[in-house]
Order: structure tokens, then C-alpha cells, then sequence
């Protein structure tokens, strides 16, 4: 069984983060690392145990450094992708995906709310209704038929991932939001308890939890902080509705996230080959190393 482990650093047990004059800034980076490195090597910990033999950790947020590899469990895969790639976090070789350190989308008054970008994106909705990164991160791996079977991080988060996810979900607070930037941290090793418990159990049910479904007609509309970024989507070929908001609509919930990123309608899958069936063409790194090691 192959488990997809995606990261986010607001959201561990631990993280301080402030303002720095538009959006959000990690206040202890160092400390933060930890902190989300303590929280993975948890859940690993609890996916081991149920039986799971491939795991692989997504670095999700900003540049995707903020896991020391040296401090990783044994067992997982280090995962980091620049924008030279697809804009996927997993392919259909998975048989579940995590979402862990999460934080609630941006006007949720939850800690360090934001919906992908604090300094560029201000409300983003599919089909009409908001949604955030829990969301669009679960959308993303119902494209391959995967469910999200565990959430982790402030309480508002947990709630966003109930109400988008349903009563199946595993979930596991690290923090009591007070506003964006304050928040009562649960102690530590009781989190990290309830995420290996957690991780295990949702291992042990996974039939029980279901994929979400995609809507078959796919409007989402992205709203930005400044005029010129809705024109510079509009260059590339989507619709501006207004000085701030761009649109984007069709069926294929991959190619739509992927327009949110910059891409021209219908160029990325194209070039990615991207469908439901799609498998990352790049083997696991000890089976690269096994074929290195034989040739040499």
C-alpha cells in the first residue's frame, strides 16, 4: 500500500506566525520544521504500523524546504517539486492521501488563514461556494480515484475538513484558533499520539472512507488583491469578470487548477499527459538506486 503524505507548515503544533504587512510570515522557522518533522514521523509511525509499505512526504509549503530529510522516518520518501513539473501532488500509483499541518482557507478567522497565496489571492469558490487548500488538495486526488483519509491542524482547519470531507475523515487538532495570528497549541506529545493513532485507524477503515466527487461542470473563480495579476491571467488566454476576478470553467478538475496556476486553457495535461490514470514516470528512490547499484 502506498500512502501520499502532503505538508503544510502553518498548521503543526508548535508554529508561530505573525504578519508581515500583506500576508503571513513563519515567525520560527527552525522550530516550525521540527515541529511538522515530529508531526509526519507520527503518522508514519501509525501508517507502519497498520501495514503500509511506501510513503511518500510532499514538502508543500513555499519552497518546499522546510523538512530536514535526516530527521525523517526510515520509512519515508522525501518528495519536492519545483514549477517545472506538473502541478500534481500524486498520480494513481497512491491508494490514500494525508493532508497534514493544514490551515484553514483565507476569512476563516482561523490561524494563519489563507487560501494558497496571503499576498495574492483573496477568496477563491468552485461552482459558487469558497473553498480552500483542504479542498482543492482532496479534489486533486479524487482526479486519480484517491480518498483523503486524514487532516491535521487548527481547529478551524478540522472543521473545513469535516464540512468538505464528511464524518469518515480522520482528524486530528494540533490548536485552538483564537484569530489569525494567536492560538492555544495543544501539548505536544498528545498530539503526536492522536496522529499515529489516527493514521493507523484510518489505514484499518480506508474502505469505509469515500472519494469526494467532482462536479461534472467545473466553474471556479479565483479573486485576486490586485488588478494587474487578473490581467496577467487574462493574457494567458482565461476570463477576466471584473478588475480583480478571473474564471475559469470545463470538466477536467486538474486542467482547471492548473489554469489557476498559469497555465493556458488545456495546455497542461497535454503536455503532462495528465489523466485519472496518470502514474509519475519516475521511480521510488530505492528502486532507482537498486538499478544504479546493479549497472555499476
Amino acid at each position: 500500500m502506498k500512502v501520499s503524505i502532503i505538508t503544510d507548515l502553518e498548521g503543526p503544533c508548535g508554529v508561530y506566525g505573525k504578519s508581515d504587512g500583506i500576508g503571513n510570515a513563519i515567525g520560527n522557522p527552525v522550530t516550525a520544521g521540527q515541529a511538522l518533522v515530529n508531526e509526519v514521523n507520527a503518522v508514519c509511525r501509525g501508517l507502519v504500523s497498520a501495514g503500509v509499505d511506501e510513503i511518500v512526504v510532499f514538502d508543500g509549503h513555499g519552497a518546499g524546504n522546510s523538512i530536514d530529510i535526516f530527521k525523517l522516518h526510515p520509512k519515508a520518501h522525501l518528495m519536492q517539486f519545483g514549477f517545472l513539473g506538473p502541478i500534481g501532488f500524486f498520480d494513481a500509483s497512491y491508494d490514500a492521501v494525508i493532508q497534514l499541518g493544514t490551515h484553514a482557507m483565507q476569512n476563516s478567522n482561523g490561524y494563519l488563514c489563507h487560501t494558497f497565496n496571503s499576498h495574492g489571492y483573496t477568496e477563491l469558490r468552485l461552482n459558487g461556494e469558497l473553498i480552500g487548500e483542504i479542498g482543492v488538495c482532496s479534489l486533486l486526488a479524487a482526479y486519480f480515484k484517491l480518498p483523503t483519509i486524514l487532516v491535521s491542524g487548527d481547529d478551524v482547519a478540522c472543521r473545513e475538513a469535516r464540512e468538505f470531507l464528511g464524518d469518515k475523515v480522520e482528524l486530528v487538532p494540533t490548536k485552538a484558533s483564537i484569530n489569525r495570528y494567536s492560538a492555544v497549541n495543544y501539548p505536544p506529545q498528545a498530539v503526536y499520539a492522536q496522529l499515529e493513532r489516527a493514521a493507523r485507524s484510518a489505514i484499518e477503515h480506508l474502505d469505509e472512507i469515500p472519494v469526494p466527487v467532482i462536479p461534472e461542470n467545473i466553474e471556479m473563480t479565483l479573486q485576486l488583491m490586485c488588478p494587474n495579476q487578473a490581467r496577467n491571467f487574462a493574457i494567458a488566454g482565461n476570463e477576466q469578470t471584473d478588475e480583480r476576478t478571473v474564471r475559469f470553467t470545463g470538466n477536467d478538475f486538474v486542467d482547471i487548477w492548473a489554469q489557476c496556476n498559469g497555465y493556458n486553457p488545456g495546455t497542461h495535461n497535454k503536455t503532462y499527459g495528465i489523466s485519472p490514470d496518470w502514474v509519475l514516470p519516475h521511480p521510488l528512490a530505492e528502486d532507482a538506486f537498486r538499478e544504479f547499484a546493479a549497472k555499476y
